[in-house]
Parts: structure tokens; sequence; C-alpha cells
């Protein structure tokens, strides 16, 4: 075998295990992603199975309950609600496809409120225990909203002004929500393969191995015999 043959037989060699390379490493690849993608799947189940701890009610949020109106307002803001904005509010939300409650709440600008904006809404709706959606109007304009048992939406309608026809508006908005159920396990992966099969992963592999590794080796055989030209 002259040294001619031998430079060309050493360098296919480099070429083929240079693609088996890349076809290994491309297998490997799809296997850790794949298995990552299965942990991350374990790790939204375990999300989904935690449950929150919500801490019993104090006393302005247990008086909501207890009135166990679809539209429940704080005894010390009664003066402030009209009661036919009330009774219309609550006539607007019996007929509500999805159960839905509102509240009209003290904003709590202190800790001595006993209660905070995140939390006053989620101990209403724990306390009251019914799957619907539940939206806290506070006095100064905004709102809080949630949902037990099902997806919690977004309220558009304005909250701002005065406390009776925001109720209004309010309900009106919650009796055209639709019910959407909380998912109670995360999706599974998408089993969409893009390259049709393992026949296909590995045909993919190679040619994405052969168009990388094998110019870079002829690139490299060029480089390595012009040099050795010049020292001849």
């Amino acid at each position: 075998m002259t040294p001619r043959t031998r430079r060309i037989a050493g360098w296919s060699v480099g070429a083929v295990v240079g693609v088996v390379a890349g076809v290994l490493l491309g297998i490997a690849t799809h296997d850790w992603q794949e298995a990552r993608e299965a942990r991350d799947v374990e790790l939204r189940a375990e999300e989904f199975a935690r449950t929150e701890v919500v801490p019993p009610p104090g006393d302005a949020v247990r008086a909501l309950v207890e009135q166990d109106a679809l539209v429940a307002v704080d005894p010390l803001l009664v003066d402030r609600v009209p009661e036919d904005d009330v009774r219309r509010a609550e006539a607007i939300l019996q007929d509500a496809s999805v159960p839905a409650r509102i509240a009209y709440l003290a904003y709590p600008d202190t800790t001595d409120a006993g209660y905070t904006q995140s939390g006053a809404a989620a101990q209403w709706s724990t306390a009251v225990g019914e799957e619907g959606h539940y939206v806290v109007l506070w006095d100064n304009g905004s709102h809080t909203s949630v949902a037990v048992g099902l997806e919690p939406p977004y309220v558009e309608a304005g909250t701002e002004g005065q406390p009776g026809p925001a109720l209004v508006r309010i309900a009106a908005e919650m009796a055209a929500w639709e019910a959407e159920p909380l998912p109670t396990a995360p999706d599974e992966p998408s089993d969409f393969d893009y390259y049709d099969g393992v026949g296909g992963g590995i045909a993919a592999a190679l040619l994405y191995g052969a168009l990388g590794v094998v110019p870079a080796f002829l690139l490299l055989r060029w480089f390595v015999g012009s040099r050795r030209r010049k020292v001849v």
C-alpha cells in the first residue's frame, strides 16, 4: 500500500468514525430530551397534586360568608351601595350559566384589616366552598378575582366609579363567562415525531453527520496537504 493510499484510507476511516459519532450523539441527545420531557411532566403533576392551605377568614370576610348571597356587601359599606343595584346584580347572577358571586369589601390599606388583597378572595371562596367564579370589588375601585374548580377569567368590566353600577357591570360580565374546567393533570408530552420514527431519525442523523463531518475532514485534509507541500 502506497503512502497516498494509506493517507486516503486513514482519512476515510476518520470520516466514518466521525459520522458514527455524530449519529450516536444525536441518538443520545434525543433520549436525553425525552427523559427531560418526562421529568417535566412529573414535576407539573406534583404541582397539580399540591393543595393550598387557606387560613380561616377573619371577621370581615366571615361576614360576607354569613350573608349567603350572590352579592355580599361588607356591613360597614352597606350605606355606599344602593339596594336596587344589589338586587339587579343578584338577579343577573341568578341567570348566569356558571355559578358566580361578587363581594364588596374595604381595601386593606394596613395589616390591621385582618385580611390581604389576595387572601380575602381566597378565604371567601374557600369558606363558601362552591365551584364557580368569585370577584371581590374593593372600595377603591380595584378588584380581585378567583375561581374554584374553574379557570380564573379576566375581569374586563370597568370597576371604578360608584360601587352600585360597578357591581351591576361586573355581574353582567360574569353572567357571560363560560365554565372552563380547571385541568387536574398536566398535558402529556407531544407525540409528534419530526423524523417519523427511529429509522427516520437515524437517517437524519447520518445526513447531518455526513454534511457536517465529511466536509470538515475534506477541509482538514486539504489544509494538511497544502502545509505538507509547502514544507516539501
